[in-house]
């Protein structure tokens, strides 16, 4: 493993060596090529650019350090060298010819008449948006090219993309790996040779895990991404060694800070490629690739003075035909006819979306998702919990999921996506799972996924439901005790503003007249006050029986930890679960919060593995 930076010791021999490099090349390449001068020198290879003679043209001669050469089997690396040969691809610089003569070790590639992407970023900085995303493209429509025959680059980098009139060619590819497959790893690593560039090194280089895969190219996509939209990488400093505890351990600054121009959808496609873990990453270059699509159509309708899609404000009648799903003997008639509203992103996509809100919340909630969504999605708001309304009627829970059932139904209807996946967050995730629940046999609800974030798993969990259950809204005093008493249970400063921002968004919406939101409280709390079967257990069955993928995902906060212990045991024992569970269903979220989970970012995260899941199944 390389420590770059390290001093490189060499003697009096091998630096006569070095000096007689040129006339032992001129000799190995004579009839051939013909040297013509001496273009650049890395950590691995100097660059001469010569005279192919038989072809007429110019080329461009790499030849492997010689210290770097001595520790590597030759034949090993010849052989690599020709798998990365293979590649035939318009934005690959091909290696057209290699070998091994007079201690030397060569490969060869046309030359590009040209500038690397390093030497356009040293002279210009930062680029313009939309160039820069066309030339991320080129480069990732590379990668995945490369990544579906098995190649890893290993050293993405501005050094490493070439460009040729307006476009972009990768060179290099499969040279690192050769290298590494080729090493005498004792004898390399004391060379201080490196094999990657530590400004551009995935944390899994960085310590030298074995099996580096494809995720570490794009994890240095991500570094490159942010150099050409910031004008700098991410991290650096004086020392090689600085650079790389950085990349494990430090968290890149997000690019609209840096540049405000930048779009929550074009941040969170970098800064993904950007975690610490493979795993947390685009999995795939295919799967960026159709992002930067989404991005970059984005990103040319506001150049083109197009109004890019926003969400807009819907309504959803209550026609007599929903009201009539309602429960009669609840029904308030000043209903019929009113309204729900809704968020619309109008994205043209073949996934449909439905967010679901907590308790006292509204579609406003989730507008920064519905922004950064490149699918298809809709938050509706619960009759009653608009945030401006002439009246506030309460309805049982049951008929809110009836409205938000048909509601649904309706959207599937008319927009006939291919895929249908619906988010309950906090209170929403025990919505989402009665949603999907038992509904009417002769028109059911095809629903593909549900992402629950943060349901209740017992009466403990219900720590601001129980708040508002209790409220009666008529002493001032006594709701300010109950308030307190709820902020006094964060156990973090971001917890308790998170907890203190959620409660002045609903009191300023609600104010005294808190009805609706009592009674939607009261219904939610209920099952867990009752004796018998583990709620959250039955929901479970029912839901993983009607839905391709189920996503269930926690805080580790004791009281989740308590209940979940408990749930697993038993079903371990007992099976409660279902004979659908699947284990990689239940996900727990270390050091965050329960606000945390609804993140925007880190939603898109988890419904971009949904639907990966449920698209190869």
């Amino acid at each position: 493993m390389l420590k770059s930076g390290a001093t490189i010791a060499i003697d009096i021999t091998a630096m006569n060596r070095m000096s007689d490099t040129i006339p032992r090349l001129d000799s190995v390449l004579a009839g051939r090529y013909r040297l013509e001068r001496e273009i650049g020198s890395g950590g691995m290879a100097t660059v001469y650019v010569a005279d192919d003679l038989k072809h007429g043209r110019k080329v461009a001669v790499k030849v492997l350090r010689e210290e770097l050469t001595a520790s590597l089997a030759a034949e090993r690396f010849l052989r690599e060298i020709e798998i990365a040969a293979q590649l035939l691809h318009p934005h690959i610089l091909t290696l057209i010819d290699s070998g091994q003569d007079e201690g030397l070790l060569y490969y060869v590639m046309p030359f590009v008449e040209g500038e690397s992407l390093r030497h356009k970023l040293d002279r210009s900085g930062e680029f313009p948006l939309q160039e820069g995303l066309r030339l991320l493209r080129e480069v990732a429509d590379a990668l995945a090219y490369a990544h579906q025959r098995g190649i890893v680059h290993r050293d993405i980098k501005p050094e490493n993309v070439l460009l040729l009139g307006r476009h972009a060619l990768v060179a290099d590819f499969g040279v690192a790996k050769a290298v590494n497959a080729a090493a005498d790893i004792p004898s390399l690593t004391s060379t201080g040779v490196a094999l990657g560039t530590p400004l551009y090194m995935a944390p899994e280089q960085v310590v030298a895990e074995p099996g580096v895969d494809h995720r570490a190219d794009i994890y240095a996509f991500g570094i490159l991404a942010y150099e050409l939209f910031a004008g700098a990488p991410p991290f650096s400093g004086s020392t090689a060694q600085f650079v790389m505890a950085a990349h494990l351990t430090r968290a890149a600054q997000p690019l609209s800070k840096l540049r405000s121009s930048i779009s929550p959808g074009l941040e969170h496609l970098v800064m993904r490629c950007l975690e610490k873990r493979a795993a947390d990453r685009w999995q795939s270059a295919d799967e960026l690739l159709g992002r930067l699509e989404t991005v970059t159509s984005y990103t040319a309708a506001q150049y083109e003075g197009a109004k890019p899609t926003v969400p807009v404000d819907g309504t959803f009648r209550l026609t007599e035909a929903v009201i009539r799903k309602l429960n009669r003997a609840t029904l308030d008639p000043r209903i019929i006819g009113e309204s729900i509203h809704y968020l619309d992103n109008q994205v043209d996509s073949d996934v449909l979306v439905c967010f679901i809100h907590g308790t006292g919340l509204d579609q406003s909630y989730m507008e920064r998702h519905l922004q950064l969504v490149p699918y298809r999605a809709l938050a509706p708001t619960l009759y009653g919990f608009e945030l401006e309304t002439p009246r506030r009627i309460p309805l049982a829970l049951d008929d809110h999921v009836r409205i938000v059932r048909e509601f649904l139904r309706d959207a599937i209807d008319r927009l006939r996506p291919a895929v249908t996946i619906v988010v309950g967050c906090s209170s929403g995730g025990d919505f989402g799972f009665i949603l999907l629940g038992p509904d009417d046999a002769e028109s059911p609800l095809h629903v593909d996924g549900f992402l629950s974030l943060g349901c209740n798993l017992s009466l403990e969990t219900c720590f601001a439901t129980r708040l508002f259950e209790r409220l009666t809204g008529e002493d001032s005093r006594e709701i300010v005790r109950d308030l307190q008493s709820l902020s006094a249970a964060a156990d973090t400063l971001g917890e308790w503003l998170n907890i203190h921002e959620y409660l002045v968004r609903s009191f300023r919406k609600f104010r005294r007249d808190i009805a609706p939101v009592r009674r939607y409280a009261s219904d939610i709390v209920r099952p867990f006050k009752a004796e018998g079967e583990n709620v959250f257990a039955e929901w479970y069955r029912a839901t993983s029986a009607r839905v391709q993928c189920l996503r269930c995902v926690f805080e580790e906060s004791d009281p989740n930890m308590k209940a979940l212990r408990d749930i697993r045991l038993r079903n371990l024992d007992d099976g409660i679960l279902g004979e659908h569970f699947r284990e990689d269903s239940i996900v727990t979220e270390p050091a965050i919060d329960h606000f945390d989970l609804m993140q925007p970012e880190r939603v898109l995260r988890y419904l971009d593995n949904m639907l990966a899941t449920i698209r190869t199944t």
